[in-house]
């Protein structure tokens, strides 16, 4: 008996201490459920998150929402407004009409193209003294730079252009005042600041903001097909080797992502 004792002993303590050794499940942190959703990436980053990724925001402050948190970059508590990644059938994902310019589609992420044009919406915070916008883009080779920074005023929900836009750092001033502060259009809009031609029914039917029509487009081509088989995000050459970024070596080259994020 004393045996079998020494042997049951010898099974349960070892367990039992890998049980008491193992840790706890760590509760859920901001923005990791909807119920602990705050209402923007700066009130996260305020709260001590440091980790890009995706979070639950409340940026009205009722319905919780996921984007993706740069946690990082200038400072952290960048929101994803759009990001385009380079793959198949990307000019159709950004076609997107006019009455659904304020919607969502896709999946907030670094590798899916994804859209949240609510995220427009002008909102100013206690953490900061103007909304800021910064757009990033990733060449072939996975480099990563700050295409620009810009603040605002204020946002038109109704033509998309932005209100007292001002560039802010260094950056490229060509895709600032083509691709940010300039009119937007889409295929059944024609709010661009492009008086010859309508800049997204003329590039794929793309939307975006557009000024002459673009430096940067999130699928099409300036080079005919501009479709160039459907597979986009583009920046003009020129703008890619201005920033240290590698071409494919045609005049508006192909890049792996163009990303545009929001601080509020």
């Amino acid at each position: 008996m004393r045996h079998k004792l020494l042997f049951t002993a010898c099974l349960i303590f070892p367990l039992m201490g890998a049980l008491l050794s193992t840790p706890a499940m760590a509760d859920p942190w901001y923005g990791e459920t909807p119920d602990l959703a705050l209402r923007s990436c700066q009130h996260l980053y305020a709260m001590g998150v440091r980790r890009s990724g995706v979070y639950f925001l409340k940026p009205d402050g009722t319905q919780a929402l996921t984007t993706y948190c740069d946690m990082e970059t200038q400072g952290g508590g960048w929101a994803m407004v759009y990001n385009s990644v380079l793959g198949t059938n990307t000019t159709d994902f950004w076609n997107i009409p006019y009455a659904d310019r304020l919607g969502r589609r896709g999946r907030a992420s670094l590798d899916s193209n994804f859209y949240d044009g609510s995220l427009y919406t002008y909102r100013k915070t206690e953490f900061v003294d103007s909304v800021r916008y910064m757009d990033v883009v990733e060449d072939l080779r996975g480099k990563t730079v700050i295409l620009f920074t810009a603040r605002i005023d204020g946002f038109n929900t109704s033509t998309m252009r932005f209100q007292g836009p001002q560039q802010i750092g260094d950056g490229s001033s060509a895709v600032y005042s083509r691709q940010f502060a300039s009119g937007w259009a889409s295929p059944d809009y024609d709010g661009d600041a492009t008086p010859v031609v309508q800049c997204s029914a003329n590039y794929a039917n793309v939307t975006q903001h557009y000024d002459g029509c673009w430096v940067y487009n999130l699928g099409a081509d300036a080079e005919l097909p501009v479709e160039d088989g459907r597979v986009g995000p583009h920046l003009n050459s020129s703008v890619a080797v201005e920033r240290g970024l590698v071409t494919d070596g045609t005049v508006h080259t192909r890049v792996r992502r163009i990303t545009r994020f929001v601080r509020w």
